[in-house]
């Protein structure tokens, strides 16, 4: 059993949930409606957005900054000559195209085990690295399970950074000993939430060595722990 917590956060992907398609890379998606609303060269476009990419995955990697993906495909298209006031919209839309396309599925049981927590209690947080936006739909889905969502993009750090966890506590009222994080990052997940004194455990997905105050192998399991 772990004691005297008052709040439960969770990381997302793989922790809650999983795609249902693997390794198909949204920028597809997005650039095939961009071709249709601005006629742009898909030979172009996707060199421009592997240098931009890269650049993306170097600064993240260096600073834990995060960068919306429209703002990456914003700047993609500066570099192939379009006007950066005449483009938000055109953006905006083929992003969302993208995003519709990514499909993800709950693990067994899990949104069960979230709504008999917070039943007993507990608030619950949600933490998740993402520079994908959160649709409306998914966003109002979350509100069902959680107190608080705080997203690596609307936050500007992801996962270790310490700011992201305590942000999200001081949301929820409670003190970093109070408060349990859950997920499947050695890194991510487990070291950040410990480095600002949150207890841990580690739900795990894959053979990794962790400090997690207790390990998993199926999420649900947490409701025996609390």
């Amino acid at each position: 059993m772990i004691p005297k917590v008052k709040a439960v956060t969770f990381d997302d992907f793989l922790t809650l949930r999983y795609p249902i398609k693997q390794r198909e890379d949204i920028i597809y998606p997005i650039l095939t409606t961009l071709k249709r609303k601005l006629d742009v060269n898909e030979e172009q476009f996707l060199r421009q957005y592997s240098k931009e990419n890269q650049v993306y995955q170097t600064r993240l990697r260096k600073t834990l900054r995060e960068t919306l993906l429209d703002d990456i495909v914003a700047s993609v298209l500066v570099s192939c000559g379009y006007d950066s006031q005449t483009i938000c919209g055109n953006v905006k839309e083929a992003v969302d195209c993208g995003l519709a396309t990514r499909k993800a599925k709950w693990f067994p049981n899990v949104r069960r085990m979230l709504l008999m927590l917070r039943s007993e209690g507990y608030k619950l947080g949600l933490i998740s690295n993402t520079h994908w936006r959160f649709l409306p739909s998914l966003r109002k889905q979350f509100k069902e399970f959680f107190d608080v969502i705080t997203l690596s993009y609307e936050h500007g750090y992801i996962k270790p950074h310490p700011s992201i966890f305590m942000t999200t506590l001081e949301k929820l009222k409670v003190n970093p000993n109070q408060s349990l994080h859950v997920g499947d990052d050695p890194i991510a997940d487990i070291q950040g939430a410990r480095s600002v004194g949150m207890r841990t455990v580690f739900v795990k997905r894959r053979e990794a060595k962790t400090k997690a105050d207790i390990e998993v192998k199926r999420i649900t399991e947490l409701t025996t722990l609390l």
